[in-house]
C-alpha cells in the first residue's frame, strides 16, 4: 500500500459537513454506505482477511501493525548439525497465495525482505539471534539531532 490512511484535522461541529466524493457521488461523512468510511482503520478490515486467508494455507505466525506485516517461519524438521534447515513455506508461497486476491504489496526491493534472522519492521531493525531492536542508522542520527537541539535549549514550552 503506497499510504495506510491519511488524517485531516477537522472540528468537531464541522464533521456533519464533511463530505466524501465516490463514484461520481457526495455523501455526507456521518452516512456511512456500505461500509465506506474515512476513519483511520478502515485498512485492518482487509489486512486481518489477508492474514486469515495465509493462515488457512498454514502460513504463520504473522504479525501487522496497521499495513505493516511480518512474517516468520520456523524450521519444519529437527535437523542434524551439518544439514541445512528445511521451511514449510517461503516468500514465493506467500505470494502465491495473495498474487491472485490482488494483494498490493510493496516491492520487496523498496519495502520489505525475504526472511531472515534479521528484518526491519516498524522502522525498527530486529535481530533475532542477538535478541535485539535497533535504529537504523538514518533513524537514530535524525533522532540524536532533534534531542541534541531539544536539550540544548535553556526553555522549552
Amino acid at each position: 500500500m503506497i499510504q495506510a490512511y491519511r488524517n485531516s484535522l477537522i472540528i468537531p461541529t464541522q464533521k456533519k459537513y464533511l463530505a466524501i466524493s465516490w463514484h461520481a457521488s457526495i455523501y455526507v461523512q456521518h452516512n456511512v454506505i456500505e461500509g465506506l468510511y474515512s476513519v483511520g482503520g478502515i485498512q485492518g478490515s482487509l489486512a486481518h482477511a489477508c492474514i486469515d486467508i495465509l493462515h488457512a494455507k498454514k502460513i504463520h505466525p504473522i504479525f501487522k501493525w496497521v499495513d505493516n506485516f511480518v512474517i516468520f517461519h520456523s524450521p519444519s524438521l529437527p535437523h542434524l548439525r551439518d544439514d541445512p534447515f528445511l521451511y514449510n513455506y517461503d516468500l514465493s508461497s506467500v505470494f502465491n497465495v495473495t498474487d491472485p486476491l490482488g494483494s498490493p504489496w510493496n516491492p520487496i526491493s523498496k519495502k520489505g525482505q525475504d526472511f531472515g534472522m534479521t528484518f526491519k519492521y516498524l522502522g525498527l531493525i530486529w535481530d533475532l539471534m542477538a535478541q535485539m531492536v535497533s535504529l537504523p542508522i538514518d533513524k537514530h542520527d535524525r533522532s540524536l539531532l532533534k534531542l541534541t537541539a531539544f536539550t540544548s535549549k535553556q526553555c522549552v514550552s
